[in-house]
């Protein structure tokens, strides 16, 4: 009988440390998607700085750093701008040294080092801010002030990481005190009236886009007949256009 117990108790436990991992590999996976990475392999890249803390059950919640989380990393939608090969080199370099000590933001290096625009970048970062804008996800914000796992959701400011200046970017990204950990606590203290949100600038698509399109103009959809000749050339003349999977990731440049 003795054993019999044991045994059962044996199972019980590797079944909860199972559901424990895959917890934690659904909110990996969910942070993935955003990420730096240009090809496939991420595990050899820092996730903006985010470390899970499995006794969040369900979750996962980010460890607090020196910087807020978008400072130790670069998405997968500015990742996709550059050259894999070239991307890989640069992070192999950029990654030996800690942005704790250095106190110089990846994302700006990344711009500086790939001579990123201002325009491509603010288009990333709106195609990035879509993929937060999901169903029963928090709002994407600049600046969160409200609880730590919110900085998960937190979108580039263009106009204060394109100053170039250490002091400014550091004292925008420095983390702050919050006054809840996980979104549940928060959004039921909204919603008992005992907590006034306090971040300022919640991001609106609609609105992120019109800026955009005010300062840019409307995006290029490149098709066959606005690529260069020698792009053309000895394709089929049946097919109008580049494979949709294709347009869908060009940035106008």
């Amino acid at each position: 009988m003795k054993k019999t117990i044991a045994l059962f108790l044996l199972i019980a436990i590797i079944g909860l440390s199972a559901c424990a991992g895959d917890a934690d590999k659904n909110q990996q996976e969910t942070m993935s998607s955003t990420t730096a990475v240009a090809d496939t392999e991420i595990s050899d890249m820092p996730m903006q700085g985010a470390t899970k803390d499995e006794s969040d059950i369900g979750g996962g919640e980010i460890v607090q750093e020196k910087y807020r989380q978008c400072y130790y990393g670069i998405t997968y939608q500015l990742a996709v701008l550059v050259d894999d090969d070239e991307l890989k080199e640069w992070k192999e370099e950029t990654y030996k040294k800690d942005p704790n000590e250095t106190n110089e933001m990846v994302v700006k290096l990344f711009v500086q080092h790939f001579d990123i625009s201002k325009e491509d970048f603010e288009r990333a970062s709106l195609e990035t801010a879509k993929v937060f804008y999901e169903p029963d996800s928090p709002l994407p914000s600049m600046n969160p002030k409200d609880y730590i796992n919110q900085e998960m959701y937190e979108i580039y400011n263009a106009d204060i990481i394109y100053t170039f200046d250490d002091e400014i970017i550091n004292e925008y990204y420095l983390s702050g005190e919050y006054p809840f950990v996980y979104e549940s606590d928060y959004e039921e203290a909204v919603a008992s009236g005992e907590y006034t949100p306090r971040t300022e600038k919640w991001v609106d698509i609609e609105e992120m886009e019109a800026e955009i399109i005010a300062k840019y103009g409307e995006a290029e959809i490149v098709t066959e007949a606005t690529l260069p000749d020698s792009e053309t050339a000895g394709t089929d003349s049946t097919q109008s256009e580049i494979p949709e999977e294709t347009t869908s990731e060009l940035i106008n440049e």
